[in-house]
């Protein structure tokens, strides 16, 4: 989540002008009773006086109402504020205070009394909303005042990269999002929330489609959700499931499959071949033997797996157990989908990460040793043949 950062609500001068414009609007509304009270019913006596204190009143107000009318409606000083559009996040619970400081620190106003005097007016401060607003240099307060109240929140474009598990994602979004990494959890494992999706699984890792979405500040955690989830079935090409059955493979395993190709591949090209050694290992009943399932198993934290790792008794330990895991292990992308249940027409049952991305495949485990010393070898002396 986007932590709340709260600055100073007035300077020491701030104050001063604060305190002062408010003993000047008690002082000219004291002259008005006094003038209704006092003087008005002796206007024969004090005809003089009165129309001085008339006049006089009707010349402060003026001049205060021109004045004021000037700081609400010139444009601000670009200078401060810079040639680009700057984004002001007003978060539920701030105070005009806390709006003006947000402002004055981007250089949107010269003073964060100009735009807390304005925005207390009786008719505006129960007005203001909470989004992300969008403000051009040059703006006035009038103008920004009125973006707020008119609740013109623009939305934030997101990024979700390929192969983030639940965990990874809820941290992702809630960095730039109104809610917490819990409340997303708890969306992607409510039953309700799965049961409305049409998911038979205990959660949705697997079904949170990796894409660029458009999510306004204070999206809730279950709109987010559900966007996700839509996009991943609006991508899944419509033969998807047509085309794991020819590979064995229910509508889930392909799920599971790709998510394990997504976490192996660094190059489309090597997507279908990694998704042809699986599938050829599912069919002659061998260990998958996938290091990113054994990653899972222990929190999918990214580190050097080591042999002792690969004891852990967990049904995602594909070292141990045979077949697919229980479940997928992150969100594909869209190649690695298509890869699930398009393997490439070749025969290797084997391969070893090369430490630039790409792998060497192989048909036999002599040649798969072979590629392991290969590597290991060329690790060492510092460069990839």
């Amino acid at each position: 989540m986007v932590k709340r950062i709260d600055g100073p609500k007035f300077s020491i001068g701030d104050r001063l002008l604060w305190h002062l414009s408010n003993l000047l609007a008690l002082a000219i509304s004291l002259a008005l009773v006094i003038a209704a009270v006092i003087i008005f019913p002796f206007r024969g006596i004090h005809k003089m006086s009165f129309r001085w204190l008339l006049k006089f009143t009707f010349f402060v107000g003026l001049i205060i109402f021109i004045f004021g009318a000037y700081l609400y409606y010139s444009p601000q000083d670009k200078k401060n504020f810079g040639a680009k559009t700057k984004y002001l996040i007003v978060r539920r619970g701030d105070t005009v205070f806390d709006i003006g400081y947000k402002l004055q620190q981007m250089g949107a106003v010269s003073s964060q009394l100009n735009f807390v005097i304005f925005a207390k007016l009786p008719w505006q401060s129960k007005k203001l909303k909470a989004g992300r607003f969008a403000l051009a240099p040059g703006y006035s307060i009038a103008q920004i005042i009125g973006i707020i109240t008119r609740g013109a929140s623009v939305p934030y474009t997101v990024t979700i990269p390929e192969g983030l598990t639940i965990q990874q994602t809820a941290m992702h979004l809630s960095s730039q999002l109104e809610f917490e990494p819990s409340d997303f959890i708890a969306a992607c494992t409510s039953r309700v929330m799965l049961d409305s999706l049409g998911i038979a699984a205990d959660n949705l890792e697997g079904y949170l489609f990796p894409d660029t979405y458009d999510f306004f500040y204070d999206e809730s955690a279950v709109s987010v959700v559900n966007k996700m989830v839509k996009r991943f079935f609006e991508t899944l090409p419509p033969d998807f499931e047509e085309k794991a059955a020819q590979q064995g493979l229910d509508f889930d395993e392909a799920i599971i499959l790709a998510s394990m190709i997504e976490k192996e591949a660094m190059l489309d090209s090597e997507r279908p071949i990694i998704s042809a050694v699986y599938n050829s290992r599912l069919r002659k009943n061998m260990l998958l033997q996938c290091d990113p399932t054994v990653i899972y198993a222990h929190g999918g934290k990214n580190r050097p797996l080591y042999y002792s790792d690969l004891q852990i008794d967990s049904p995602y330990n594909t070292y141990k157990y045979l077949g697919l895991p229980p479940a997928p292990i992150c969100s594909p992308g869209k190649a690695s989908l298509i890869a699930a249940v398009n393997p490439a027409d070749v025969d290797y049952l084997y391969f070893v990460a090369k430490g630039d991305g790409s792998h060497i495949f192989s048909y036999t485990n002599a040649e798969h040793e072979s590629a392991k010393k290969r590597v290991r070898r060329t690790k060492l002396i510092g460069f990839t043949p």
